[in-house]
């Protein structure tokens, strides 16, 4: 009987959902700034190989320093 007290006082506190909510939703940011980067890596990796194909060294320069840069963001976070 006493660990049905127990209970009933642990499912009044919002401690544990709190919790739960944040543990949720830092998996949620997580998965979503994954989805992001994917996404910014694969349009620059499109630029890249047009910038190939047209021969256009400058914009193949400045498209690699901005993919090292998003992947050196990436990894830091």
């Amino acid at each position: 009987m006493e660990n049905n007290n127990y209970f009933a006082e642990m499912m009044k506190s919002p401690m544990p959902r709190e919790k739960e909510k944040t543990v949720i939703s830092e998996f949620i940011d997580s998965f979503l700034s994954d989805i992001l980067y994917k996404k910014e890596k694969a349009a620059l990796m499109e630029k890249i190989d047009r910038s190939l194909d047209q021969g256009d060294r400058s914009a193949f320069i400045a498209l690699s320093d901005e993919l090292n840069r998003l992947e050196k963001t990436y990894q830091a976070s």
